[in-house]
């Protein structure tokens, strides 16, 4: 993926940073990073969904590796994941309704030869971020080459905290 030059990253993740995350403490951190690249303006996202897109290719930028290009598809399968957990009351890899990603991937008739998935239940996309990169077998995941694309989906429970899915794919 291309790069952009010092100047124009610092400005665009300070824009990013300004107008996603609404000062919080992610937004600091994002704008003290220098290797923070924040290209998501896209409609098809909420504003907790694209502060965790750019919390993860954050990551995958700290770790010296490309970011993922989001997937308007992937993250449509990845908020209906995140839903399906908040509405049948779960938290798991495997869905009743779905079966594993790649079962899941299949019935929407979404295309790849290489997929994985991270779930977090947490208060905001930040914490959940956090708590992937701090997991091995999550940021594994996150930061693999076997990867190209990423949808980000999010669902709200009746306590305030989040759903949040990664869904991985080539």
């Amino acid at each position: 993926m291309k790069t952009h030059p010092p100047l124009k990253r610092t400005a665009a993740m300070l824009l990013a940073a300004l107008s996603l995350a609404g000062g919080s403490a992610a937004a600091a951190r994002a704008a003290n990073s220098t290797a923070f690249v924040a290209h998501y303006t896209t409609a098809f996202l909420s504003a907790q969904e694209q502060t965790a897109g750019n919390l993860l290719n954050s990551d995958r930028i700290r770790y010296n590796l490309s970011p993922l290009a989001l997937d308007p598809e992937l993250c449509r399968i990845a908020r209906i994941k995140s839903e399906d957990m908040r509405d049948n009351r779960y938290f798991a890899h495997e869905s009743p309704t779905y079966g594993d990603i790649r079962h899941m991937l299949k019935q929407f008739g979404y295309s790849y030869t290489a997929a994985g998935e991270n779930i977090a239940h947490h208060r905001d996309a930040e914490k959940a971020q956090a708590a992937l990169i701090s997991s091995p077998g999550h940021r594994r995941n996150i930061l693999s080459t076997a990867y190209t694309k990423v949808g980000i989906g999010i669902a709200a429970d009746g306590n305030g905290h989040i759903y949040l899915t990664q869904i991985f794919a080539r």
